[in-house]
């Protein structure tokens, strides 16, 4: 014999329902974007490009090795961004972000150095303030053939970054002593 469950019309219950909650507008990814960036960098008011995927290379020399390219474990979307002006000056500042997949440290690197495009990779130079040590870091920014949405993205992105570095150091006043235009570059920004 076998019990079969009856749909039962008692569903009355004493206990009130919660009251109806508006639905939350909708953002479109621009907006989400950005709102994941000002997390880690609240000073960025702009996204002007973005890479779906990029791959982060630190350019190191050793004595037993020579010169040579290490992966920094920092992979994911990159994204060029237009920060608040310098609060000291009014220079205006950009920065290159990239969102971590493979970890919880992000790449934050400002713009304000030398930008070369070489062999598939956009290379910054920069100086580290705290330590005064001078750091290169490789972008490399992966594309597909003509027709993709990806293809050339490598080259418009190093365009846009040089140009971007370009108006950040077209900006920064002549007195070095002040420190203005000199900012920590890849910095690890941890997740929280």
């Amino acid at each position: 014999m076998s019990a079969h469950l009856q749909p039962s019309d008692q569903y009355d219950s004493d206990v009130p329902l919660p009251p109806a909650q508006d639905i939350p507008p909708q953002r479109t990814n621009a907006e989400l974007n950005l709102s994941v960036l000002q997390r880690h960098l609240p000073s960025i008011t702009t996204i002007i490009s973005i890479a779906p995927y990029a791959v982060v290379y630190i350019f190191t020399s050793t004595l037993q090795n020579g010169p040579a390219w290490e992966k920094s474990g920092i992979e994911g979307t990159l994204f060029v961004c237009q920060q608040t002006p310098d609060e000291r000056d009014g220079t205006e500042r950009y920065s290159v972000v990239v969102l971590n997949r493979k970890g919880l440290n992000d790449f934050i690197c400002p713009l304000s150095g030398d930008i070369d495009f070489e062999a598939g990779y956009i290379i910054l130079h920069s100086t580290n303030t705290e330590e005064g040590e001078e750091n290169i870091w490789g972008l490399w920014i992966f594309e597909e053939d003509e027709g993709s949405s990806t293809a050339g993205m490598r080259e418009a992105n190093a365009k846009i970054i040089q140009n971007c570095a370009a108006r950040a150091v077209r900006n920064v006043p002549a007195d070095p002593s002040n420190g203005a235009g000199i900012y920590p570059t890849g910095v690890y920004s941890p997740r929280i």
